[in-house]
């Protein structure tokens, strides 16, 4: 395997066949794991917990798939006036849907970048500490990357600007192992294209290719077939569990 170069992101690109070793020899008192997958929508990073949770469970390991996101809780009533203001819509997906907002740099949207980073915590926090705390193994699509990534998009802003909302992030335990997917923003659009338009993937993409290296985040190159992909998350999960 090599790390070629793109925006400026090591990305993992698969160069000879790898060589499986034996996944009998399991890693003896089992302990606390949690590996997320970020990316945008259409990426193939569902698919990737999917294949890696299908692995884990051929070795008799449970798994437990956490998928951040969520509907607004504290933010509602704010997300309410948003919206009678003009400065929100909802758009309605396959998924649970998205907000799109368009704030002004002012109280509102500092309050907004608060609430939903604060929903963020109430909701993410439970789901990952409490199977984290019985010694499970968490999956989790989509992480503190794409809560940053939604956050920083919401306020139309640099994913580099803090908010104390972003800080409520740095509660939430640091994952063993983090990956993004990265695909083009138009292979992301015909893959999902219930979404409104493809400037949505494309500031996306943008936000994750600047925040990732600071979270010590692996890229992975989302052209490749998702077994290739697979291969190479492997790669760096396998020690995890395999002796």
């Amino acid at each position: 395997m090599v790390e070629d170069t793109a925006g400026g992101l090591p990305i993992l690109r698969e160069t000879a066949v790898l060589h499986k070793e034996p996944e009998t020899r399991l890693s003896r008192g089992r302990r606390s794991v949690l590996i997320s997958f970020s990316g945008v929508d259409g990426s193939g990073k569902s698919t990737q917990v999917k294949l890696l949770q299908e692995r884990l469970a051929g070795m008799h390991i449970e798994s437990r798939r956490v998928w951040c996101r969520w509907r607004p809780i504290t933010s509602l009533p704010l997300l309410m006036i948003l919206r009678r203001m003009g400065y929100a819509k909802v758009h309605h997906t396959s998924s649970i849907g998205f907000v799109e907002t368009k704030i002004p740099p002012n109280g509102l949207s500092s309050l907004w970048a608060f609430l939903t980073q604060l929903d963020n915590l109430l909701k993410t926090g439970p789901m990952i500490l409490i199977p984290l705390m019985l010694r499970k193994t968490v999956i989790c699509d989509r992480y503190v990357l794409d809560l940053m990534v939604e956050g920083s998009a919401d306020l139309g802003r640099s994913g580099r600007v803090a908010t104390l909302g972003f800080k409520f992030l740095k509660v939430l335990p640091r994952p063993r192992q983090a990956f993004l997917v990265l695909v083009e923003p138009s292979v992301a659009f015909q893959r999902k294209p219930d979404m409104p338009t493809i400037a949505h993937f494309k500031a996306r993409t943008e936000l994750y290719k600047e925040l990732a290296g600071s979270l010590g985040v692996t890229v992975l190159d989302g052209s490749q077939s998702p077994e290739r992909i697979h291969d190479q998350i492997w790669s760096r999960v396998a020690g995890i569990f395999v002796r």
